[in-house]
């Protein structure tokens, strides 16, 4: 149903309110009237009642009738406690006195005072024994009796009651029993219902309280805390849980969701059989599902401005379901700082962890162990999905789930709600437009005040810890929620960051664990700017060798080993990591011949022999049993005994063999020629395919190639490979030009030059710069043989220098006439400039 065709009392209750009061009472802000009446009227059904009767007639306010409704009445009351003056209080229908009004006069609408009613009740009811019209109680039989004449001779019914129950516990003492009663009930008047309760049966003390009155079952428990033993709480008569019993069904006393259960009538929207949970404005039911969407029960959220279904309120301010946020907690569960149910217990509990707590079964729709989401008639477990109701949808009539109602009314499936105007709403702090995430709040403001709340201790966020907000804030709030709520580790590495002191350098986060959670963590303060970029492999190579060394046993052979580590392996990698960063393969090729040498090393150690005493004889021992050890050694042993550390000592080197695959000449140039003349092959893969055959680079450089390293200008193309840039000769300076633009035209600074743009595989976090990520490094070579898999074989088999572009004779005879250019490539690595023009008239 849509809100705009329901009266307005309907639909804002206060403020027909508000404007009748103002009717009458001039001098009444509307604000203040709009309080008293949430604070008279909590409940919406109230309102409702009283701004209908308003609406028709605003003499309920003005004229005191005897017949005013008791909300017409608390209102009046409450008006005039904040200084009305106009509104006038109901009139006693019998005396005609300004009084509060408890009682109905018989025959008549009339309402009547408390004096009159008791009268009234006076006069109907006379003593059963003396005819006296002074009706104080009643009797076993329901008659009334006087003060004169009470029941049961005026015998103290807690003499009753402790003779009854001493029956059953007889080690409780009357003066237990006296209390516990008192305790129950403190009127004797009213304390003789449960006596007479039990003197008829018994046994409602051990089992059968459902049978009989409320205060029982409040008499049972408070002697059960006393020490009884023999007394038994009654289980629910229809469910068989041992529950608390407040509600009644035919006689018995039951739990609250048996009661529910037994009230359930067919929803007239979504017609399935539920307890009833409201009404629609013509008094049809609803379940509590659907009452949600009901708009009679719609409020405007005080902070999103928006009319929807009311989850809770704050400091008076009503707050939607999407603006509401449960109190922060640590979750006993998870252990995370979080938005908690169960706030005020000692267990509370996040979202999340609460909807893993639902029990699981076996469904008996796709018979898969699932969570109970639904049940059927006849309290099988069902899915989500199995459970869920599927209607027409009102836009495409596909029969789905409905996942959305719109604002008038119509259900829609997941995919027409995704599309649906109604699904974008205003943030509600920056006013944008846009899919909301929660709490009114769009993905950008939601990922920023959770990023926040994360670094953030106490509420403040230290100076030292902004710079890692600044870089972290700026992916889009979708993929940073996503990123720090996919894993938990994380927020405990921010949290830790947040928690110490400082600035946050490489050494900071050297220190946290786990590894990957904090190498993934520095890649983006890197790319923001937070943090200078470093040679990850070195530095965690440092790291490691530093541990690695200090597993050596001998002191005197673990300062050689340190000595080695830092002036043979580490100053090479350094001098290299200048040009380039350290690879993989390099770090895990030092990372092998360390700990060998440490095995050695421990060996030696083992044997009682020192390292500058090892024998010849002991080192073939040692390597008797892995022969493979031999090479992975051999530089540490030519090194100490090239310092004096150690004697010469000969190990047996594996004679290299070249398996790699030769590709002739004649070959070479036809795979030149299908590369320049072929029209199936994509500009990229002809490009890195010249760059190999012609300039000799390996696939992996060619992918690494960034923007950075061509110069494009309108009469040259000019691409670094080593120290010195080569310009390009044509047809393969169109190719990269025609390449080049497009490696930085926004899909992500830093992709390989030559590779074809494309997304990322996630939006968010973006990787750290200068990082290639190419389809060609992962495209097979279809356009000719392998590559031989060493570069030193491999360039001697097509190490010519670099020929022109076209294959004809004459650019035949310039191959051969620079074929110093690939001699200078292995000895400098780098490139010679070349011009196809200079060679051109070289060539003549």
């Amino acid at each position: 149903m849509d809100a705009s065709a329901l009266p307005r009392c309907a639909t804002d209750p206060e403020g027909v309110i508000a404007e009748a009061v103002v009717a009458v009472e001039p001098a009444m802000p509307s604000e203040l009237i709009r309080s008293v009446v949430r604070t008279t009227f909590p409940r919406g059904t109230q309102r409702r009642k009283l701004a209908e009767l308003l609406q028709g007639d605003l003499s309920w306010l003005t004229q005191g009738r005897s017949e005013s409704p008791t909300i017409v009445e608390r209102l009046i009351r409450a008006l005039r406690e904040q200084g009305a003056v106009h509104v006038q209080q109901p009139r006693c229908g019998a005396c005609g006195q300004a009084r509060r009004l408890v009682g109905v006069l018989p025959g008549s609408a009339s309402r009547i005072c408390n004096t009159c009613e008791g009268r009234r009740r006076h006069e109907a009811n006379p003593c059963a024994v003396c005819g006296r019209p002074e009706f104080m109680t009643r009797d076993r039989d329901g008659r009334p009796r006087c003060r004169a004449h009470p029941p049961d001779d005026g015998a103290d019914p807690i003499e009753g009651l402790c003779r009854v129950i001493q029956q059953i516990c007889p080690n409780l003492s009357e003066k237990t029993v006296t209390e516990a009663v008192r305790a129950v009930e403190p009127v004797t008047a009213r304390q003789r219902k449960p006596l007479w309760a039990l003197e008829d049966r018994p046994d409602l003390l051990t089992g059968h309280g459902a049978h009989g009155p409320a205060k029982v079952l409040h008499l049972i428990a408070a002697l059960r805390e006393r020490g009884a033993v023999n007394l038994v709480a009654p289980a629910c008569p229809y469910s068989g849980r041992e529950v608390p019993l407040p509600r009644t069904h035919d006689g018995l006393r039951c739990c609250a969701e048996c009661r529910s259960a037994a009230r359930a009538e067919p929803c007239a929207w979504c017609g399935r059989d539920r307890p009833v949970m409201g009404r629609t404005h013509d008094g049809l039911p609803l379940c509590h599902a659907c009452r949600q969407h009901n708009p009679v029960v719609h409020q405007v959220c005080a902070q999103c401005g928006e009319r929807r279904y009311i989850q809770a309120r704050k400091d008076g301010r009503p707050l939607c379901h999407r603006c509401h946020q449960y109190p922060t907690a640590t979750c006993s569960d998870c252990g995370e700082q979080r938005p908690c149910l169960h706030i005020s217990t000692d267990a509370p509990l996040c979202v999340p962890c609460t909807r893993k707590r639902r029990p699981r079964a076996i469904c008996v729709g796709c018979q898969r162990d699932n969570q109970v989401s639904y049940r059927t008639a006849d309290g099988e477990p069902l899915c989500s999905s199995c459970g869920a109701t599927h209607r027409p949808c009102a836009q495409c009539g596909r029969t789905l789930r409905i996942h959305g109602i719109a604002p008038n009314g119509d259900e829609l499936c997941p995919t027409c709600w995704r599309h649906h105007p109604a699904r974008k709403q205003p943030c509600s702090e920056c006013g944008t437009v846009t899919r909301l995430h929660h709490y009114g709040l769009c993905p950008d403001c939601a990922a920023r005040a959770r990023l926040r709340d994360v670094l953030s201790v106490q509420g403040r966020m230290r100076p030292g810890i902004e710079p890692v907000f600044n870089a972290l804030v700026r992916q889009p709030g979708t993929s940073l929620l996503y990123w720090l709520n996919r894993c938990p580790a994380r927020l405990t590495v921010l949290r830790t960051l947040a928690a110490g002191s400082g600035p946050v350098t490489h050494d900071t986060l050297d220190n946290l664990r786990p590894a990957k959670v904090v190498d993934n963590l520095r890649m983006h303060l890197v790319a923001g700017g937070t943090l200078p970029a470093r040679d990850e492999q070195l530095a965690a190579l440092e790291r490691w060798l530093a541990a690695r060394t200090a597993q050596v046993r001998d002191p005197e052979s673990r300062r050689v080993l340190q000595a080695y580590v830092t002036w043979h392996l580490l100053r090479r990698l350094r001098r290299f990591s200048r040009r380039r960063p350290v690879s993989q393969a390099q770090a895990h090729g030092v990372r092998a011949y360390v700990t060998q040498v440490v095995r050695l090393l421990n060996w030696l150690h083992t044997q009682d022999v020192a390292l500058s005493t090892c024998t010849q004889g002991l080192l073939d021992a040692w390597l008797d049993d892995y022969p493979a050890r031999g090479p992975r050694v051999h530089g540490f042993l030519v090194w100490t005994s090239r310092n004096g550390h150690t004697r010469q000592l000969a190990v047996e080197l594996p004679t290299p063999t070249f398996t790699g695959q030769l590709i002739a000449q004649d070959t070479r140039w036809q795979l030149v020629n299908r590369l320049i003349h072929d029209e199936q092959i994509p500009v990229p893969d002809k490009a890195a395919g010249l760059l190999a055959l012609l300039f000799a680079q390996d696939v992996s450089r060619v992918v690494a190639l960034t923007t950075e390293h061509v110069e494009v200008t309108r009469s040259a193309v000019l691409l670094r490979l080593g120290q010195v840039p080569a310009q390009m000769p044509p047809p393969l300076d169109d190719f990269i030009r025609t390449n080049a633009p497009r490696a930085g035209d926004g899909h992500g600074h830093g992709r390989g030059a030559l590779a074809a743009p494309g997304p990322l595989s996630r939006p968010a976090p973006q990787p750290q710069p200068a990082r290639p990520s190419s389809p060609s490094a992962r495209r097979p070579a279809a356009y000719g043989p392998q590559h031989c898999p060493r570069r030193a074989g491999f360039r001697a088999a097509r190490g010519h220098g670099q020929p022109a572009a076209r294959c004809s004779p004459e650019h035949r005879r310039l191959l051969e006439a620079h074929r110093w250019a690939g001699q200078r490539l292995r000895r400098r690595g780098s490139q010679p400039s070349l011009n196809h023009h200079s060679l051109s008239r070289s060539h003549q």
